[in-house]
């Protein structure tokens, strides 16, 4: 039974985080939301802080697990890079409260050296940046591409899929950037002709 309002808790937490924000966000409201007390809340967390990082840490859990199974042995090095768009698209689309969960809460925390947003948001770059630089190193070394620097192409990579993740969970579902459009540009922009 615990386990299972522990888990209410969170759901709910996350709910109001990504609706209205962690500074909008009280203790007392996630317990009324929840229909528990404060004091059972605060018995399975210290805090609305340590509720928000155990929801981050599981949001980026998920994420990280569907970056390692995005599938390794595809056609070209292209398809890698158009697998990792569409799952920004499919994550957008699918689960956009985790997202905006981030999205609307870390970066006025990012100046934080302690916060769990900077840590979380820290490893997310440089997991994204090492797939993207395997598959530009990989794809020069098969003249699919000429992408050079790959570092910083890896960068501009990173910067448009995160980028469009925000778009497609900001905006209307009328005015969200097409997915295939997105892989089509970076095709022409990487794969030689």
């Amino acid at each position: 039974m615990a386990k299972n309002k522990k888990k209410k808790i969170l759901e709910v937490a996350a709910q109001l985080f990504a609706s209205q924000g962690f500074d909008n966000t009280t203790t007392l409201q996630i317990a009324r939301e929840t229909r528990v007390t404060e004091p059972l809340l605060y018995y399975h967390f210290k805090g609305k802080e340590e509720i928000f990082t155990y929801i981050l840490a599981e949001v980026f859990q998920k994420y990280a697990e569907h970056i390692d199974e995005l599938p390794k042995n595809t056609q070209t090095e292209f398809d890698k890079i158009a697998n990792l768009i569409r799952l920004h698209s499919h994550i957008a689309e699918e689960h956009p409260q985790n997202a905006r969960l981030i999205l609307s809460n870390c970066p006025g925390k990012l100046m934080q050296k302690q916060h769990a947003c900077r840590d979380i948001l820290e490893k997310q770059q440089q997991m994204v940046s090492s797939y993207i630089q395997d598959c530009l190193e990989s794809g020069n070394a098969k003249k699919e591409f000429d992408a050079h620097p790959v570092e910083q192409t890896a960068l501009i990579l990173l910067c448009l899929a995160n980028e469009f993740m925000r778009m497609k969970i900001m905006r209307k579902k009328d005015s969200q950037p097409d997915t295939q459009g997105t892989i089509e540009f970076c095709r022409k922009s990487l794969v030689k002709s």
